[in-house]
C-alpha cells in the first residue's frame, strides 16, 4: 500500500479547494501529455512519459508553459515522497485514465500483504480489486491534499513578484513624469 495515505490520514479539501485544484491539474495534465514538458526540464515526469503509450484525446485546456513548470516544481515533491501516488496523479490527469482502470493498473503492482479478513482474522494476500478502487481513491485524494497547500502558495507568491514588478515599473515611470 502506498506510503502518502497515511500521511494525510482523514483530512479533506473542501469542494472549492479541491474545484481549484483539479482545474489546475487537469490543465497541467493536458501540458504534461501535449508533451511541452522536455526532458531538460523535469527528468521525473518525462522519464514517466517515456514508459507509457500516448492515446488520442479531444483537445483538452492545457495551462501556459510558465504554470506548467511551477506545478511541475510542486508535483514533483509528490515523487519523492511516493513514487505510487505521483503514478496515480499522471495517470489521472495526463492520461485521464478511469478510476477503474486506475485501480487496474495499482492491483496489477500490488504485492500481497496481511490483511483483516470480514471474520477478524488476518490473512496474508493479494488485495482485492475492490479494495484497490478504494485505495487508489485514497491516495489520489492524500496526494492532492499534500499538493494543494504548496500549489496555492506557489501560485500566490508568484502573483507577488510579478504585482511587486509591475508596481516597481509604474513607480519609476511615475517619477520621471
Amino acid at each position: 500500500m502506498s506510503s502518502i495515505k497515511s500521511i494525510s490520514d482523514g483530512l479533506v479539501l473542501d469542494a472549492e479547494q479541491e474545484a481549484w485544484l483539479q482545474g489546475w491539474l487537469s490543465k497541467f495534465g493536458a501540458w504534461v501529455y501535449s508533451g511541452r514538458l522536455e526532458k531538460r526540464q523535469s527528468s521525473i515526469i518525462a522519464e514517466f512519459m517515456a514508459t507509457v503509450e500516448k492515446r488520442d484525446y479531444p483537445e483538452r485546456e492545457m495551462c501556459n508553459d510558465d504554470d506548467g513548470m511551477l506545478i511541475t516544481k510542486v508535483v514533483d515533491k509528490i515523487y519523492h515522497i511516493d513514487r505510487i501516488a505521483f503514478t496515480l496523479l499522471l495517470l489521472r490527469y495526463a492520461f485521464v485514465s478511469s478510476d477503474r482502470a486506475i485501480a487496474r493498473y495499482y492491483y496489477g503492482i500490488a504485492q500481497p500483504r496481511q490483511m483483516l479478513r470480514r471474520n477478524r482474522t488476518l490473512e496474508y494476500r493479494k488485495p482485492s480489486m475492490a479494495t484497490c478502487r478504494r485505495e487508489v481513491k485514497e491516495i489520489i485524494r492524500s496526494a492532492e491534499y499534500l499538493i494543494y497547500p504548496h500549489l496555492y502558495n506557489a501560485f500566490k507568491i508568484r502573483d507577488n513578484e510579478w504585482k511587486k514588478k509591475n508596481n516597481s515599473k509604474n513607480v519609476l515611470t511615475s517619477l520621471s513624469q
